[in-house]
């Protein structure tokens, strides 16, 4: 499965915040690219062509409104220092992007420098750097800044990287701080309390994803989108509040976790794929805001061998002709789990010798669905490719209003395509539901 494909499929939202974090002034594009594309047009990124400058592997960037004007992007990093200087230059290229996995995995750096050239830091370049200390930046940089070893972006507003090395327990995101960067927490496995600051308005992919010692999390009003993987493998996380104002969760947000139970808000309108699969959760109520609900989002495990299954005796409650009786009862899904309507009486008593019996909860504490605590490929970890790669996603009402404001593309994955004798059904079946409701 292509992580970054996947990725892209995300919410409008998604880009327009993930773009505070890491946009630099300049916009640059692969030397692979020609004049005026957009790899983004395509359905696959063309692969950067790389070069070897000592123990940096770099590419080449180019300035789309200036070809003269080039720049390096490293992708990675061979040698064994602990403590790394980030050079400003490699072969006479000013060193403007560090690479999504340029230095993940670097287990003994203790220390990292940047130089003031670097403009943009890509979402897992420091990721399980589980020896990190401190952030060190350039005084020259006008786009980073360190703090007592932490860094920082947009004039401070913007908690990036915190070094995991410290090996914290209980910490506060300071107060002033809007947004917490992508992976900014990430496999940090010591931290047991984070207690958030009020005006924070965003929480990156991965920002806490394998933060196995997190038990509760309280997110303030303000955050309206958990982003992609945020929580991913917090496997003792038990307690989560989510706030009012909540508009989306993202793909695999808190897979993985110890949750047995979630209230979800009044305001959320999409559940992402897998938001809540591999968790001990028997029963779920949804919304009436909810138009969106992603491919295993709701009721799914993972087997040993990181095959995919519905809980069939998993409890969707919600209102009849929403998307979450249509999660579970419609042709995509075909009766994955249990419905229970909100606006009519749930059954009593199951017909004699169909006498239900509670599910056995399971303990997820082993279970890993999607780990970033190897680099590169690895970041995914037994999430199945041919479990996704063989749904498409339905765009809500919502998201199509928010795209045509935006004049934002709709995702690869989107179709209009539609079965007319499963769409009568459909249409009859809830014309019945009317009646008797």
């Amino acid at each position: 499965m292509n992580f970054h494909a996947f990725l892209r499929g995300g919410a409008v939202c998604t880009a327009a915040l993930a773009a505070l974090l890491c946009t630099p002034l300049t916009c640059f594009a692969d030397e692979s690219s020609t004049a005026g594309e957009i790899a983004a047009d395509s359905d696959e990124e063309p692969e950067a062509k790389t070069y070897t400058s000592g123990d940096y592997t770099y590419s080449v960037l180019v300035d789309a409104d200036d070809e003269t004007h080039r720049g390096a992007r490293i992708e990675s990093y061979s040698g064994s220092e602990t403590e790394i200087e980030i050079p400003a230059e490699l072969d006479d290229l000013s060193v403007v992007s560090l690479g999504d996995y340029a230095f993940a995995g670097a287990a003994d750096v203790t220390k990292f420098t940047l130089p003031e050239s670097v403009t943009e830091i890509g979402k897992y370049t420091f990721a399980a750097c589980t020896s990190l200390l401190e952030y060190v930046v350039a005084e020259e940089n006008p786009y980073f800044e360190a703090k007592d070893g932490i860094l920082y972006a947009d004039e401070g507003e913007s908690l990036m990287r915190y070094p995991i090395g410290r090996k914290p327990t209980d910490y506060t995101v300071p107060d002033g701080i809007l947004r917490i960067g992508h992976a900014a927490f990430a496999d940090c496995s010591s931290l047991t309390s984070i207690t958030f600051p009020d005006g924070l308005n965003f929480i990156g992919t991965a920002a806490f994803s394998d933060c196995t010692g997190l038990t509760e999390v309280v997110i303030p009003d303000g955050v309206e989108l958990i982003s992609d993987f945020t929580f991913n493998s917090c496997t003792n996380l038990r307690s989560v509040t989510l706030p009012d104002g909540l508009r989306e969760i993202g793909a695999a947000a808190f897979s993985a976790t110890a949750l047995e139970s979630v209230t979800l808000p009044e305001s959320l309108i999409v559940i992402g794929e897998q938001a809540f699969i591999a968790t001990p959760m028997t029963e779920i109520t949804v919304p009436g805001s909810v138009s969106d609900i992603g491919y295993s989002a709701l009721g799914w495990d993972v087997k040993p061998d990181g095959q995919l299954y519905c809980k069939p005796d998993f409890i969707v409650r919600g209102y009849a002709n929403t998307a979450a009786e249509d999660y579970v009862k419609g042709t995509e899904y075909e009766n994955i789990c249990k419905f229970e309507p909100l606006n009519e009486p749930a059954p009593q008593n199951a017909d004699e010798g169909d006498t239900e019996t509670e599910p056995e909860k399971k303990n997820t504490g082993a279970v890993k669905v999607i780990g970033i605590s190897a680099c590169g490929a690895a970041i995914l970890g037994i999430i199945t490719a041919a479990a996704l790669s063989g749904r498409k996603k339905k765009k809500t009402p919502a998201q199509k209003e928010e795209s045509e404001e935006t004049g934002a593309a709709e995702p690869d994955d989107a179709s209009g395509e539609t079965d007319a004798p499963e769409q009568a059904a459909a249409a009859e079946e809830e014309e019945t539901s009317d009646d008797e409701a």
